[in-house]
């Protein structure tokens, strides 16, 4: 079944089509050739630590990466319960941007935070998505961070927020003509930027009765099933895409002389003009039972007029990234003896150009680990773009990781075309099938580039014990 599409006249459409990524019809899903895991993998690990994994998060039924960076090896950031990576856009770094409204572009970056939770049912199935993204270098005023991005592809109108315990919350949203939670339009520039940050303004009355903006901004989340729990190998699938309008500062009125409601200078009517206003974020998925590999995109308006007032020019950046996450197994009762072998399947971007816009790719993905050796060597193979002409890429890869004491390999990785590193983590309980005795899955990921303007690519894999 494929994902389904609003009409091809609705700007959720016409946002979709500017990318290749949004234009599938459904991410194509890898078989690999045999089976997968026995039954200790078909029970979904619960949001809290178990006598056989560790994992602590905010709510039950929840599984999560951890909200941290624990530090950062071989370009990849490690957190409590994954492993992350992340590229940023390129054109708008050049001294003359030839497209600032768009962003394009893949250099592999660090220092940023993926803080990703989603809520599953104790047979898997996806339910809920948060995405937490900071520390960026998105910025609407030149000067400091825009507030934390709080993602959660909520179809109804109203504020996004974290309460004291951490938990994401939907509060109802304030009129217009609330300036003492707008006051932008009372205190220009020096008005409070989160109370223009996680708003979700459609749907909207005003624009289903005159026809002239959009409704909605997004059409929820939507999930495929794999089969990995009657033994196969392929993960379930999520995908999820919103317009945004965060630091739209025409969310709210202004005020004349007099302390009389007006609107802004630069609104022509109540409220932001339409969905998508300043940008969109896209979020994917593939996850067995512990382990979820989640694949995030952000494109937001930086350097707004209204706050930065004229520091620099208003233009787009876009940022994306891979997380490996899930309940991972206790270091403790990793094996010391014996050889096992994964399967499972790639997932990534990769630009011919860093400067240029990226594609989606798929492949293979295998691993033997050699236990006594505390040894996982990894391989990529059949790595090609995942539309099209589904052209091969240099991504295929093999690389033997070290594991330490803490459930946790990383190194540094390269090809004849590309070099970088590569993370990877143990997820799930230990259990035993024909290849031998080990975790459940394994999950990671990667990121590669060339010298100078050369290729590069970002992306994770997960993998079933064979």
């Amino acid at each position: 079944m494929g994902e389904v599409f609003f009409g091809g006249g609705s700007l959720l459409a016409r946002a979709r089509a500017a990318l290749p990524w949004l234009l599938a019809v459904a991410m194509a899903t890898l078989a690999g050739c045999g089976g997968g895991g026995s039954g200790d993998t078909q029970l979904l690990t619960s949001a809290s630590s178990s006598a056989d994994t560790d994992m602590s998060c905010p709510a039950a039924d929840m599984q999560c990466s951890g909200g941290t960076i624990l530090r950062v090896e071989n370009g990849i950031g490690l957190t409590s319960f994954g492993v992350q990576t992340y590229a940023t856009s390129m054109n708008d770094l050049l001294p003359d941007n030839p497209t600032p409204g768009s962003a394009m572009g893949l250099l592999p970056a660090s220092g940023g935070l993926a803080d990703v939770r989603v809520t599953r049912t104790t047979n898997g199935d996806m339910t809920a998505i948060a995405l937490l993204l900071s520390k960026l270098g998105i910025s609407w005023d030149g000067k400091t961070d825009r507030p934390l991005i709080i993602e959660t592809f909520e179809k109804r109108q109203g504020r996004v927020q974290l309460d004291s315990k951490g938990l994401v919350t939907l509060g109802t949203l304030p009129p217009p003509s609330d300036l003492n939670f707008y006051d932008y339009g009372k205190k220009g520039a020096l008005g409070t930027q989160a109370n223009y940050a996680n708003n979700i303004y459609f749907p909207r009355t005003d624009c289903a009765v005159s026809g002239d903006c959009a409704a909605v901004e997004t059409d929820g989340i939507h999930a495929n099933e794999g089969d990995w729990r009657r033994g196969g190998l392929v993960p379930d699938n999520l995908w999820a895409t919103r317009l945004h309008e965060d630091g739209a500062t025409q969310a709210g009125l202004g005020q004349d002389a007099n302390g009389n409601l007006i609107l802004l200078p630069t609104a022509d009517r109540v409220g932001v003009p339409y969905p998508g206003f300043k940008g969109y974020r896209d979020y994917r998925q593939w996850s067995y039972a512990h382990v979820n590999l989640g694949s995030w995109i952000t494109q937001d308006t930086v350097m707004i007029d209204e706050w930065s007032k004229g520091v620099g020019y208003e233009h787009n950046k876009m940022r994306r990234g891979f997380v490996a996450f899930g309940a991972v197994t206790r270091p403790a009762l990793i094996p010391t003896t014996g050889t096992v072998r994964y399967s499972g399947t790639l997932r990534g971007w990769f630009s011919y150009k860093k400067s240029e816009d990226s594609y989606p790719i798929t492949g293979q993905a295998d691993a033997v680990v050699d236990f006594a050796k505390r040894t996982i060597t990894l391989s990529f193979s059949g790595t090609r773009i995942d539309e099209g002409t589904m052209d091969a890429i240099p991504v295929s890869l093999t690389q033997t990781i070290t594991l330490n004491s803490t459930n946790y390999a990383t190194s540094a990785a390269a090809n004849d075309a590309l070099a970088g590193g590569v993370s990877a983590r143990f997820f799930g309980g230990v259990g035993t099938d024909s290849s031998g005795k080990g975790p459940a899955e394994l999950g990671g990921v990667f990121q590669l580039q060339a010298q100078g303007d050369g290729p590069s690519s970002i992306g994770g894999f997960l993998l079933r014990r064979l």
